[in-house]
Order: C-alpha cells, then sequence, then structure tokens
C-alpha cells in the first residue's frame, strides 16, 4: 500500500510540474501579444475571437480553399509576399472583408497590392478631448454608420495613427492635431481639425476596413474605458462573421525561443506533450516503487 500510494504521488507531482511548466513557457510579457495575459496583450480579445467561432489562419491556404467572409490582420510584422499576399488580394476582389488593424506604415504594402487607395500615415495624433488627461489617448467617434459601428457611439484609442484615403468610419474631434514637436500641446505651425482612424474602401465585389490603432486590442484597453465603446467594437470584431484571423504574419503571433517551441507544440497537439510527461511520470514511479 505503502509503494501504491508513494507511486501515485510521483506521477501526481510530475503531471502537475508538467502543467505548471507548460504554462509558465506558454506565457509572454511581449507587447499585443496573444499569449500575454497582462495589461498590454492581446489573450482576450483572441479568446473572444475563439468563443465566437473564428478560426485561426496557420497557412496561406485557407484564403484560397476555404476562405472565411472576413480575415482579420493585426499590425503585420512579416509582410506576406508572393502567394501569400496574392491569396489575400484574390480573397478581397472575389468579395471578402479583409480587417487590417494597424499604426505601422509597413501595412501600406498590403493595402496597396490590394489597390487600395487608404494610407496609414505614423502619426503624434492628440487631442484635447481625451482619455486620463493623456492627449495621446484620443477619443474618436463614428463618421457614418457601417455593421462594425453598431451600437459605437465612440471609442478611446491608444496612440493611434491617422488615416487618408476612402471613406471615414471613426474620426477624431475637431480639437485634435498632429503633435509634431511632441510637446503635448498644439502650437506653430500645427493646427487643430479632425482626424481619420478608420476607414474602409470597396475593392470590386470585396472590402478593405482599416483600424489605425492596435492599442485598442490590448487586454486593459477592454474594460477601463467604461465610458466609451470599446467593448462594444470589439464584440462586433469578432461575432457574426465567419471570421478568420492570421497567425502568420500578425504582430501578436510572433513568438521566441521556448516560447515558439511550445506555441508550435500546443497549435499541432498539446496532447502528445502531456503523453510524453505521462509516459515519464510512470518511468519515475517505476523507479520510485523499487526504492520507496
Amino acid at each position: 500500500m505503502k509503494h501504491t500510494t508513494g507511486n501515485i504521488l510521483v506521477v501526481a507531482a510530475l503531471v502537475l510540474a508538467g502543467i505548471v511548466i507548460l504554462s509558465y513557457l506558454s506565457s509572454t510579457d511581449a507587447e499585443l501579444s496573444r499569449y500575454n495575459g497582462g495589461w498590454n496583450g492581446t489573450s482576450a480579445f483572441y479568446d473572444q475571437l475563439e468563443r465566437a467561432g473564428a478560426t485561426a489562419a496557420t497557412s496561406d491556404a485557407l484564403l484560397g480553399s476555404a476562405p472565411p467572409d472576413t480575415f482579420i490582420l493585426v499590425e503585420p510584422a512579416v509582410l506576406p509576399e508572393g502567394e501569400a499576399r496574392d491569396s489575400i488580394i484574390q480573397f478581397v476582389r472575389n468579395g471578402g472583408t479583409l480587417i487590417i488593424i494597424a499604426k505601422n506604415e509597413s501595412a501600406n504594402s498590403i493595402l496597396e497590392a490590394a489597390g487600395s487607395t487608404i494610407r496609414i500615415h505614423e502619426s503624434v495624433l492628440s487631442s484635447i478631448d481625451m482619455e486620463y488627461a493623456d492627449p495621446r489617448m484620443v477619443i474618436a467617434y463614428r463618421a457614418q454608420d457601417h455593421r462594425l459601428l453598431e451600437n459605437v457611439g465612440s471609442i478611446a484609442l491608444n496612440q493611434p495613427s491617422t488615416l487618408t484615403g476612402g471613406e471615414t468610419l471613426l474620426e477624431t474631434s475637431v480639437i485634435s492635431w498632429i503633435d509634431r514637436n511632441s510637446n503635448g500641446r498644439a502650437d506653430g505651425t500645427e493646427t487643430f481639425g479632425k482626424e481619420a482612424v478608420m476607414a474602409r474602401e470597396g475593392i470590386e465585389d470585396g472590402e478593405v476596413i482599416i483600424l489605425s490603432d492596435s492599442g485598442i486590442l490590448i487586454n486593459s484597453m477592454d474594460f477601463t474605458v467604461s465610458e466609451r465603446d470599446n467593448a462594444q467594437i470589439r464584440g462586433n470584431l469578432v461575432t457574426g462573421m465567419n471570421a478568420s484571423y492570421d497567425t502568420i504574419t500578425s504582430q501578436p503571433f510572433m513568438t521566441e525561443g521556448a516560447l515558439q517551441a511550445v506555441t508550435g507544440a500546443k497549435s499541432t497537439t498539446v496532447i502528445k506533450i502531456f503523453a510524453i510527461l505521462l509516459i515519464t511520470g510512470i518511468i519515475c514511479a517505476a523507479y520510485a516503487r523499487r526504492v520507496l
């Protein structure tokens, strides 16, 4: 009986240790990371996408073989080229909706390839109409109706860029400006005016939608701005759209080192990892039975 109890305890301890280690290695504090559960991660947004039935695009073939209605790209860190880029362009032309959530101008190459006139301009967009006494946390308002803006009146942004081209969906108030000298004040040649932060454009049978602030997807921006409609627009992004989200080029899925190895294993089959742990536990238990 003593041996049996000892064996069970050894196996249980090893499995528990494996779970803890796996959990630790599968987390990160990298900004925008899908695996970051902290204030600056995007774990809550992607969890919400998965609960709504959205699928992860882990290969370029998805858009051609089983295209969704909506494809979401977030801050593309590695720009798609060749067949990957062509599949995105064809997806839009065939009637798909491409949503790009990014503040970096590097995403403009995708827009240009798709034939869109919308462009992202990295800038220090500031406003007197702000959250938390921070002029970079700009408030934007609905400029026209769109399905993504249902029940959305205003949202708080987190250091957004500006947009030109297309039809404006969200824009700042007139007391906003581009702070070229980054001093927090509108002075010199800086002038007040509305700035577009979300726009759309029809491309053949499809549609391209750009939101120039990936910062609204971080975990803390979902619930800390309760007077705004951030939670609503995030809900609109994930529900009722037969969506797929990019995991190949989007920054939230860029991983390194141990995290890359673990997330790769998880995406294949997490059961294999636990199987290895279990086998290790059995071997250790067998050895413990001889010594206890």
